[in-house]
């Protein structure tokens, strides 16, 4: 019987080892190779280069000790190793606390966000670069913010973990004591925030709202989990995020990236999608790869404007494909 017990256990435990496995393959980090020389000259030919890193730029800062602030936004039930010396958060992190809204994904408040700074050792001069794993879009929500604060030197790594983990650069050792400063928002702008009267003036008018999500989204046949229910803001035309993005997660070129979004060149543009995620990597795409001004990121999206239209039954809230 005790044998038995024991084969029991042995079993059960290579079982456990087995599904933390499988579930880091699922869902882990992939590694992806990018060749640096052509990494980096596509992103020199971009409008705002400076707004981009790529990990070998990255690591040649770290060896000369620069003062940088690495920031990863990675989801902590996925078990990536995150890069060495970095910090780490996640989206509740960077989200307004429960019950300041009556829906969720609007971004914190400029306090906090100076408070999270702080606590991370950045100053005014510091460089701050963000990244993000498998889908890169969490760190341009990232960018987004700390733009708004006035940060002069922020940048997005082109390809994030993925391709910081192909290199072969080291991992783990993360979220490093260092003495906080007092980090304090020197240039503060909302001109890339769009309010939900910002979206709702554009419609009918040559203001492009872009829809970021997937086609089930836009086309009403799914719901995630936040919005009151489907549909899709009336006259937005959809372009999903992942139009700019190659498949092994770095950014396009700057020619393919006018073929996608040439014809909006001029115009007023929001963007915006479930919580302002996946938009805000759109706008840095529109706004640094591109050059476009005058592009905005709906921070409420499609939560708070189908909040308004299912619960408060808002006419400014003119939607499609609803129920």
């Amino acid at each position: 019987m005790k044998n038995r017990k024991g084969l029991i256990l042995v079993i059960a435990l290579l079982v456990i080892v087995a599904g933390f496995f499988s579930y880091r393959a699922m869902f882990g980090v992939q590694k992806v190779v990018v060749d640096n020389t052509a990494q980096g000259n596509k992103i020199s030919e971009y409008a705002n280069p400076q707004s981009f890193i790529t990990p070998l730029q990255l690591k040649d800062l770290m060896d000369k000790d620069a003062d940088v602030v690495i920031i990863g936004s990675l989801n902590p039930t996925k078990g990536d190793s995150p890069i060495e010396g970095s910090f780490t958060m996640w989206r509740p992190d960077y989200s307004a606390s429960e019950g300041v809204y009556e829906y969720g994904g609007m971004k914190n408040t400029t306090e906090e966000m100076e408070a999270i700074l702080s606590s991370y050792g950045a100053t005014k001069n510091s460089t701050i670069v963000v990244y993000a794993a498998n889908s890169h879009h969490d760190a341009a929500r990232l960018w987004w913010q700390i733009k708004m604060l006035g940060h002069k030197d922020v940048r997005y790594l082109d390809g994030g973990l993925n391709a910081w983990a192909g290199a072969d650069y080291p991992t783990g050792n993360a979220n490093p004591g260092v003495e906080s400063t007092d980090y304090k928002a020197f240039n503060l702008s909302t001109e890339s925030l769009a309010s939900f009267e910002d979206v709702a003036n554009a419609i009918d008018s040559d203001t492009v709202i872009i829809d970021t999500r997937t086609a089930d989204e836009e086309t009403g046949a799914s719901t995630k989990k936040g919005a009151s229910g489907p549909g899709k803001i009336t006259d937005s035309v959809w372009i999903e995020w992942t139009n700019a993005v190659n498949e092994d997660t770095t950014l396009k070129s700057l020619d393919e990236l006018k073929d996608i979004y040439g014809e909006f060149e001029g115009k007023d543009i929001i963007a915006y999608c479930q919580s302002g995620v996946r938009s805000a990597h759109t706008l840095l795409v529109l706004s640094e790869a591109l050059g476009y001004e005058n592009v905005m990121n709906y921070d409420g999206s499609w939560i708070q404007w189908s909040y308004e239209y299912y619960e408060n039954n808002n006419s400014e809230a003119q939607s499609e494909n609803v129920e």
